[in-house]
């Protein structure tokens, strides 16, 4: 089911999109409103889900996060119980960044972040491997970013 969002919900969104710490002065006057329906309306955008959080983007080599891999996992035996492990495992694996089920050869695609390549390795020996329902995995190595990610495209939704 998709949201009914009118034009001045639209701008508010990408207004956060682009910068979630706009205060909501700042975020009123891009969109044409006084501060209280501006607030109004980011909670209700908040309340009914399309808004799920406020986050900040971190330049990850400027914390020395400097190794960033893409791991495709096959998961063996394929039983749900091995699934549903194999998912709440990498809930708590803070160098998982993203995770998807795909289609195709591999069962899931995460985005892995690491200091370096040793520390990826030690992720794999001491986290993934561990798992027991890892039957087949291949990394791809990231060499540099291209774009990153700023937000979801809104340009579909018409008044």
């Amino acid at each position: 089911m998709t949201a009914t969002l009118d034009t001045i919900d639209v701008r508010i969104l990408e207004a956060l999109q682009e910068d979630a710490g706009r205060s909501v002065a700042d975020i009123a006057e891009i969109v044409g409103l006084t501060p209280s329906p501006c607030w109004r309306r980011i909670r209700r955008l908040e309340t009914e889900g399309i808004i799920k959080r406020r986050s900040v983007q971190l330049d990850r080599r400027a914390i020395g996060l400097m190794f960033t891999a893409y791991l495709e996992v096959k998961i063996q035996p394929a039983r749900k119980a091995n699934y549903e492990k194999f998912e709440s495992a990498i809930q708590s694996f803070k160098e998982v960044t993203e995770a998807a089920t795909m289609t195709g050869p591999y069962d899931y695609l995460l985005k892995v972040v690491t200091p370096d390549i040793d520390s990826y390795n030690d992720f794999m020996y001491e986290k993934m491997i561990p798992l027991d329902v890892v039957g087949d995995f291949r990394t791809s190595v990231q060499i540099r970013n291209v774009k990153e990610g700023r937000g979801l495209p809104l340009n579909h939704i018409e008044d």
